[in-house]
């Protein structure tokens, strides 16, 4: 993946340039869907649309991206239900924070993308979080120097992300300093990216989400109050 003005060193397993949309599990009798929350109309294409957002999103940190407006289950932003939607399949492992882990979630992403639901933090490839989550970024997968690509993307959703800029960013993909207002997180997340950068090659990847919004934080970013 390159960014605006250098490239990164790594890649992410599920956000490499190689696009694969997730395949519909076969129907099973004793799986009900009654309830069940719509996928995409058109999969092949809206995965591609969405994919190509969350790799700017990634490569040009700190700038909105948007997708369209579908329905998703309860509790959960439209762009968080796009990018799994997108991103999962059976092969990739998710872990969901208790706090947004509902039946209609599960069920539709197990009917759509047939992912595999982890049940500790560090085995997961991908994670979906609220920003007051309990615990830190230690508790996801980190990779190592060899495979830095062995860790964990974490999808977060916050209030919103076109608050007043309060946070300075630098670091490939922007062009000397992007500032960014990202509303809803507690005092403690400065202090952990400033930790997931200082990792670096290791780490985790963000996106941030509130409602279509989508917003790029990896760890090569650095961030400033």
């Amino acid at each position: 993946m390159t960014a605006t003005n250098e490239s990164h060193p790594f890649a992410m397993p599920a956000l490499s340039t190689t696009f694969s949309p997730a395949l519909s599990p076969a129907f099973s009798p004793a799986f009900s869907l009654a309830g069940l929350c719509a996928g995409f109309d058109d999969p092949v294409h809206q995965s591609q649309q969405v994919f190509r957002r969350a790799l700017t999103a990634l490569s040009e940190p700190g700038t909105v991206q948007n997708v369209p407006e579908i329905p998703a289950p309860e509790g959960v932003h439209i762009a968080s239900y796009q990018l799994c939607l997108t991103l999962l399949d059976a092969e990739t492992p998710l872990w969901i924070a208790p706090a947004l882990r509902t039946d209609a979630l599960v069920s539709a992403l197990r009917f759509h993308c047939g992912c595999r639901l982890v049940d500790e933090p560090g085995q997961a490839e991908f994670a979906l979080i609220p920003p007051d989550f309990d615990g830190d970024l230690t508790y996801f997968a980190q990779g190592s120097h060899e495979y830095p690509d062995r860790s964990t993307t974490v999808i977060v959703q916050v209030e919103s992300l076109d608050a007043d800029s309060t946070w300075a960013l630098r670091g490939p993909g922007i062009d000397g300093v992007r500032t960014v207002g990202i509303a809803g997180l507690d005092r403690r997340w400065p202090g952990m990216l400033a930790d997931n950068c200082r990792q670096f090659p290791c780490g985790v990847d963000l996106l941030f989400t509130a409602g279509t919004a989508l917003m790029g934080l990896p760890r090569t970013t650095r961030v400033e109050i």
